[in-house]
This record gives C-alpha cells, sequence and structure tokens, in this order.
C-alpha cells in the first residue's frame, strides 16, 4: 500500500493563521472610525487593514513582499487622506465631494493612518537581515 499522508503541495487555507479575523476587523473598525468620525478607532482600523492584507496575501503567495504592498496601501491612504482635507479645508474643491460634509476629519484620519503604515513599513523594512 501507498502511503497517501504527504501531500505534494501544501495547505493554502490554513484555518489557524489569524488575517481572517484581523482583516474583517480591520475593515470594520476602519468604517466605524470614518462614519461616526472616531480618528483614532479609524486610524487603528486602517493600519490592521492594510497589515493584515498584506499579510493574508503573503501567506497565499499571491505577493513576494508584503512590507511594499503594506506601504502602497500607506501611500493611497496618504493621497486621498490629502484630497479628502484639501478638499473639507475649502483649499481645492472637488465637484463630487460638494454634497458631503466632514471630509477634513476623515481625511486627517486616512493622512495618519498612512504615514503609521508606511512607517512601520520602513521599520519592518529595516529590521530584516
Amino acid at each position: 500500500m501507498a502511503d497517501h499522508s504527504i501531500q505534494a503541495e501544501p495547505d493554502r487555507t490554513d484555518p489557524a493563521r489569524p488575517w481572517h479575523v484581523l482583516v474583517a476587523l480591520g475593515f470594520a473598525g476602519s468604517e466605524v472610525g470614518i462614519v461616526v468620525d472616531a480618528v483614532p478607532v479609524a486610524v487603528v482600523g486602517l493600519v490592521l487593514f492594510a497589515a493584515s492584507v498584506a499579510g493574508i496575501l503573503r501567506d497565499a503567495d499571491y505577493v513576494d513582499d508584503p512590507v511594499a504592498l503594506a506601504g502602497g496601501f500607506g501611500a493611497a491612504f496618504v493621497a486621498v487622506g490629502a484630497v479628502l482635507v484639501a478638499h473639507g479645508t475649502g483649499t481645492v474643491p472637488v465637484g463630487v465631494l460638494e454634497p458631503l460634509s466632514g471630509l477634513a476629519s476623515r481625511g486627517v484620519a486616512l493622512v495618519v493612518a498612512g504615514f503609521l503604515t508606511i512607517g512601520g513599513a520602513v521599520a519592518v523594512r529595516s529590521r530584516k537581515p
């Protein structure tokens, strides 16, 4: 009889990985924080979401460098947040965003989360041998 207990390819869906729960918590936290204008909750949720998505994509072998992906998320957060802050303060009016209010503080949350995510990616990158 042949031994079929050894798999040719490792199982990609390891249920013991925490990423699925962390992605959900990060997404929910960021949404709640942005909707109710709770900046600290939004910042923590966005950073957790970016790091968790990078981690889950690395575990699934979709990306080779999750640190660069997390840094990309941070850069996107900063860019979108800067547009929201610029519109919310009246510096750069954006026609599509005219009917919305409270965008400046929500943009600040995105910018802070973006810089924290980029800073975390740089810190992790500098610690790699």
